[in-house]
């Protein structure tokens, strides 16, 4: 009994040394690697591993001071605060972690800046954005496109399914989408989403608004490496590139989310739902908490937790991962998705260190808004926004594309028809900037703008003639210029249908001229006629300092006809859009203000000449543009 009762004492005794002297693991530390000479000193480390809240750390290291640990409830993280001052050299950097008797040294890079040759170039009115989606627009590598382990695969038939484009398939076409004219990539998000398919609502995650890692791109789209590829070549060939963020919400998957830091990291969905889409209400001076609570605090959907940024060590860490990728790869801009959802203050501080390390650089924030007032509301500096300062300079659109989408649909009206876009212009003095407004007639989240306007060719090429000559910065989703359509569908991925020649054994690619044709000759439209008028109007616009940056001078409708000029000291522009059917005069007299010391012009499509003198009128063709460069 006494030699039972000892073994067994004995036993427990080697247990609790053994785990007592259990090595201290590391399985994440994030960011991998930084750099030395950044305006923001403070370096925020998160270090994931078994119990290791109850490691020490100490650093010696010349130029780096340690600041601070911080322990969470969950005993498997740790926030280690260093500061990398001015003093401190790129090299290896030793990290002591010590829990009792154990130790464990960590060796943790810090880089050398590279400079801004060619980088973090920013965008402006200079610049046509084109955007896609990886997942839909080519598969350059298809032996990445089913990744053992993962937990979805491609399936060809299922609308909602992986389709299985990547990163090398934007590459092996960026000479496609330069010659069209444009000048900046926005790539749809390429972080990791290592989710499920979602069977029961019929729902894939292609379109990478669902992160499982921050730090990595979603190995069937390629690697980070790839990605910086892609960046450097694109900006080589002269365009810059724009990255999609996600700052207001995760996927349920993504591994902090598995093992939570803390129980403030995400809301709580029992308590606050999900969301109310109401935008509005945050600047809404009648608001009720409940209302602003479903906007800000509630879920996305169920597959997106909401992140609560009032958390201090969330804050960093989002803002810190926000300007690795910016040094790490190059980007010239990010676009900011639900940047009016996470809370106001949080957007504004992580705008405010992203520019103060990126003075050049530009962000957009998708502020999905009813209004123009709510719109300009996000904009930098605005005194609309009373004591809050966003310090966004870039907004998305709205308001200009739900006049867009009316305008050439209604007849003319006191407020109808071609009165939607001078209407909503007209309350440009609510913006500090209007410039820098991203403006577009379709996107990833909307109906494609062909079947918008009612498959009709005329009214398409008029909304192309609007968006690449008025102010602002035009986007162009993949496809448009091929007159992309529904496809008989109504949901999101009917706005989002693999590029025709992006997948091989394609019966038509689309990248191709004679592609181009078979595909106008097989949906009977004039395919190739609209894309070589996107192309055309592109490429002209690239040197017409008068679009870029030039006054916007308009005149109010008649028989529901918009002129509008660009013009500055070098250039004057005119722009007619005829919202009839039927063809129209012009009588030039009305516009005598702008036309005075002109006496011709040439239209840019055609370079048919035109008598510019005030006492002439000249004619437009039924749903047509002119555009016109006055000599």
């Amino acid at each position: 009994m006494i030699a039972r009762l000892l073994k067994t004492s004995a036993l427990f005794l080697l247990l609790v040394i053994t785990v007592q002297a259990q090595s201290i693991e590391i399985e994440r530390l994030e960011p991998p690697f930084w750099w030395t000479g950044f305006e923001e000193t403070e370096l925020q480390l998160l270090v994931y591993g078994p119990d290791i809240g109850d490691a020490r750390v100490t650093i010696d290291y010349e130029g780096v001071e340690f600041k601070r640990s911080i322990s969470t409830e969950n005993p498997n993280y740790l926030f280690v605060y260093v500061d990398v001052t001015e003093d401190a050299s790129p090299g290896i950097m030793e990290l002591h972690f010590r829990r009792g008797s154990e130790t464990f040294v960590f060796e943790y890079e810090l880089k050398e800046r590279l400079g801004s040759y060619n980088r973090h170039q920013g965008f402006d009115s200079s610049d046509v954005i084109y955007l896609l989606m990886p997942d839909r627009f080519a598969n350059g590598d298809p032996s990445i496109s089913n990744i053992e382990g993962m937990l979805e695969g491609v399936d060809m038939d299922e609308p909602f399914a992986r389709k299985g484009g990547d990163i090398q398939g934007i590459i092996n076409h960026l000479d496609y989408i330069k010659d069209l004219g444009m000048t900046a990539l926005w790539v749809n998000p390429i972080f990791e989403n290592d989710m499920p398919y979602n069977y029961a609502i019929g729902a894939g995650f292609y379109h990478g608004y669902a992160a499982t890692d921050m730090y990595k791109v979603d190995r069937r789209f390629g690697t980070n490496e790839d990605f910086v590829h892609l960046v450097q070549k694109s900006q080589d060939m002269g365009m810059k590139l724009i990255m999609d963020m996600i700052h207001n919400h995760v996927g349920t998957h993504h591994w902090f989310i598995k093992d939570l830091p803390s129980s403030d990291w995400v809301h709580d969905q029992s308590v606050y739902g999900n969301t109310n889409y109401r935008t509005s209400v945050l600047m809404d001076p009648y608001v009720s908490e409940s209302d602003f609570n479903r906007l800000v605090r509630a879920w996305f959907v169920d597959e997106m937790p909401d992140l609560d940024q009032r958390n201090p060590l969330l804050a960093d860490y989002l803002i810190q991962n926000t300007i690795w990728w910016i040094e790490y790869s190059g980007i010239d801009g990010i676009r900011m998705d639900t940047h009016a959802y996470p809370y106001p203050d949080y957007m504004a501080e992580w705008t405010r260190r992203v520019l103060e390390e990126y003075p050049d650089f530009n962000i957009v924030g998708e502020v999905w808004m009813p209004n123009v007032p709510t719109t300009a509301w996000w904009q930098h500096n605005s005194p609309l926004s009373g004591d809050y300062n966003s310090y966004l300079p870039s907004v998305t659109d709205f308001p200009l594309y739900e006049a867009l989408t009316k305008a050439f649909n209604e007849g003319p009206g006191w407020d109808t028809g071609m009165m939607r876009l001078y209407y909503t212009l007209g309350q440009d003095f609510l913006y500090v900037d209007p410039l820098l407004n991203v403006i577009f007639f379709d996107n990833h989240d909307l109906w494609r703008f062909f079947e918008s306007v009612g498959n009709d060719p005329d009214k398409f090429k008029m909304a192309i003639a609007f968006i690449l000559t008025t102010r602002g910065i035009p986007q162009i989703f993949y496809g448009s210029e091929l007159m992309f359509d529904m496809g008989g569908g109504s949901s999101d991925p009917f706005k989002r249908p693999p590029f025709p020649g992006g997948w091989p054994g394609d019966e038509i690619n689309a990248f191709t001229p004679e592609g181009r044709e078979q595909l106008g000759e097989k949906r009977g439209l004039p395919v190739t006629e609209v894309f070589e008028y996107m192309r055309t109007l592109s490429h002209w616009r690239k040197d017409k300092t008068a679009i870029h940056t030039g006054r916007l001078t308009h005149f109010v409708t008649e028989n529901n006809i918009y002129v509008y000029f660009r013009h500055n000291d070098d250039e004057t522009i005119m722009v007619a859009l005829n919202g009839q059917a039927e063809n129209q005069s012009i009588n030039l007299s009305r516009f005598a203000e702008i036309l005075t010391g002109f006496s011709e012009g040439t239209d840019v499509m055609t370079g048919v000449d035109f008598d510019m003198s005030v006492e002439n009128s000249i004619e437009i063709g039924g749903r047509q543009a002119l555009i016109i460069e006055l000599r």
